[in-house]
């Protein structure tokens, strides 16, 4: 084969930031099943964070182990979505969040693979929210993703970050 076919393949795939976490079992071992089930599924993965241990957000539970990763992918947006919800449940993730009285309702889980950014898009539907509608809520995934250098890339902190500056120069203005 070419080089020229290997830059051209390169081209058509789309970089995506998936967050890995879990809180039941062998935590170790289910992000590391994973790992391996999104490389031989969704895409080919490109860089890793390290591991952290996190308190459970937005429930009380045991710690969660999270992890982020990069993908390259030949997946649209709702099909690594659909992929990497059988992979949580070939993995053994019974429950997913539901929500009562317009709350989300979370529970404790073997794996959880939500997809962060997806090529830097925006993007929304009733099934998925890109950038992850909680991506700058969340401090172990901001510094999961400062570790990466990934920071930067993000549509919706970007905004965030201007927003803050602007404000922030205008209450100086006056």
């Amino acid at each position: 084969m070419s080089v020229f076919f290997f830059i051209f393949a390169a081209m058509n795939k789309k970089q995506a930031i998936i967050g890995l976490g879990g809180n039941i079992g062998d935590r170790a071992g289910y992000l590391a099943q994973a790992r391996r089930l999104v490389d031989a599924h969704a895409g080919v993965i490109v860089q890793a964070s390290s591991l952290a241990e996190t308190k459970a957000w937005g429930f009380e539970a045991p710690p969660f182990l999270n992890q982020i990763i990069v993908i390259l992918t030949e997946l649209q947006p709702l099909e690594l979505l659909e992929v990497l919800r059988h992979i949580e449940q070939r993995l053994g993730r019974a429950v997913k969040t539901h929500y009562e009285d317009g709350v989300p309702v979370y529970h404790s889980r073997t794996i959880d693979l939500d997809i962060l950014d997806y090529d830097h898009i925006v993007f929304h539907d009733e099934r998925l929210t890109l950038p992850h509608p909680h991506i700058g809520n969340r401090e172990f995934v901001l510094q999961q993703l400062r570790e990466l250098d990934l920071l930067r890339e993000i549509p919706i902190i970007q905004h965030k970050k201007h927003k803050e500056h602007k404000e922030h120069k205008e209450y100086r203005e006056h």
